[in-house]
């Protein structure tokens, strides 16, 4: 794990607004090797390694709960929260996932998500028996957002019938959330 550095001083996603905190850093990860960058006083974004490439999560003081595991489209394949190597290859991985009859309806190089402390509480808790409401997707929205930018990355398994994985990437992460009250 390797924080390069903080971006720009530009304004980060809704930092124009008032109440909101904001973070903004650059990283790049390894293959099969875990990232981590602490936000906020009680919050943690987290690139999980996972067999094609990560699974972008973030966590609060719970640590079995990704509180962005709500970020749309929920019910379509894959989410953005899933950054994985095929993404950026064509159907049959003979080239890259470009416009035509081959292309992938996937993420591509920027992957926008939203979290929310609520998530897994007050929204889908543990007694939840229905997908979210359009309100409560607004509400984890106007808590947390945020935008991962892919800058570089090597793939590898670019063989035809083979699916691509990445082998090393390095992203640009721009984080706002609700300020918290002080304490």
């Amino acid at each position: 794990m390797v924080i390069l550095g903080m971006l720009g001083s530009g304004p980060a996603l809704g930092a124009e607004e008032v109440g909101r905190a904001q973070a903004e850093f650059t990283a790049e990860v390894a293959a099969g090797q875990p990232f981590e960058y602490e936000f906020g006083s009680r919050f943690r974004f987290q690139l999980q390694p996972n067999q094609h490439g990560w699974e972008l999560v973030v966590k609060d003081e719970r640590p079995e709960e990704n509180i962005a595991r709500l970020t749309p489209p929920l019910h379509f394949l894959p989410n953005p929260g899933d950054i994985a190597g095929w993404h950026f290859r064509n159907a049959d991985n003979t080239g890259p996932n470009e416009a035509g009859e081959k292309n992938l309806n996937v993420p591509g190089e920027i992957r926008e998500f939203i979290f929310s402390p609520e998530v897994g509480r007050t929204i889908q808790g543990p007694q939840a028996n229905q997908a979210p409401t359009p309100a409560e997707i607004d509400r984890i929205k106007n808590f947390g957002q945020g935008k991962l930018s892919i800058i570089d990355y090597r793939l590898a398994d670019l063989e035809p019938g083979k699916q691509a994985r990445f082998t090393w990437m390095r992203c640009a992460v721009n984080l706002t959330w609700a300020s918290e009250p002080a304490r």
